[in-house]
């Protein structure tokens, strides 16, 4: 342990990163593990979002008949989550897109239980419908694109996200449409959704497809589960680079404590 302050000042910058990487860290772990292993347990706190952007979900035989018309906000959500069963400590923030428009959530407090212990290989429907794997990589495609866009600073950014949750509503139940009478919006609900929507997953980096599906546990599939959402992970090849460098990290944080020790001497 230091106490001088010309050790805690020449320590700052690297001990100030390692702690900030705490929290990814510890995420990437657990999901490498969980799947290995088994189901990780994810306790919703809280959910905020965006909500400039609005849309009306159209049954089958949009535009006529019109069977039913649910109006809801367009765009992901951010929940403060930990892992386990309970609230607890340490929190993160866990940007994920909603894949079920036939339950529904709040904003605010939630103090929801969910885990990924089932795959996202259905809709949410009660009965459910089965789901491709064609569909579901695209939904993982998107929701890994949104991930790199929510993180960016593009002008659009507000927009991109409310097409992104529009088009893994619509992609994950075609007999649907989503419409947010907005024309750039709408215009990116149709460029994801489309059989080119690789093509439209530009400017932000690679895209992966690495995503963890979370439903409220042991009510997925029943009329009273909220809603199912999906986020992005990193893939197995990333989360041998992140461990590898927050263990770099911890190697040089050691180098420069021994140092500090040699200059204090």
């Amino acid at each position: 342990m230091f106490h001088s302050d010309e050790a805690v000042v020449r320590r700052s910058p690297m001990l100030g990163a390692l702690k900030a990487a705490i929290p990814a860290a510890a995420l990437a772990l657990s999901l490498a593990a969980a799947s290995a292993s088994h189901a990780t347990d994810y306790f919703l706190q809280s959910a905020t979002m965006d909500t400039s952007h609005t849309a009306h979900i159209y049954g089958p035989g949009y535009p006529v008949p019109v069977y039913s018309d649910e109006y809801v906000f367009l765009g992901p959500l951010v929940f403060t989550t930990n892992l386990g069963t309970a609230a607890g400590t340490p929190t993160f923030n866990l940007l994920a897109f909603c894949v079920d428009i036939f339950h529904n959530i709040t904003l605010g407090p939630l103090n929801l239980k969910y885990n990924d212990l089932l795959p996202l290989n259905s809709n949410s429907q009660v009965p459910a419908s089965p789901i491709s794997a064609a569909q579901t990589m695209q939904v993982a495609r998107l929701v890994n694109y949104g991930e790199l866009v929510y993180d960016s600073a593009d002008v659009n950014k507000s927009a991109k996200l409310a097409g992104l949750q529009g088009a893994i509503w619509q992609v994950i139940n075609p007999t649907y449409t989503v419409v947010a009478f907005d024309a750039p919006v709408d215009s990116l609900i149709a460029d994801y959704t489309s059989a080119s929507y690789n093509s439209f997953l530009t400017g932000h980096g690679s895209v992966g497809s690495g995503i963890s599906f979370i439903s409220e546990t042991g009510k997925y599939g029943t009329l009273s589960a909220h809603q199912g959402f999906t986020f992005a992970v990193p893939e197995p090849s990333t989360w041998v680079l992140m461990i590898g460098g927050f263990g770099f990290a911890g190697a040089m944080l050691r180098r420069d404590r021994r140092r500090t020790v040699r200059v204090r001497a």
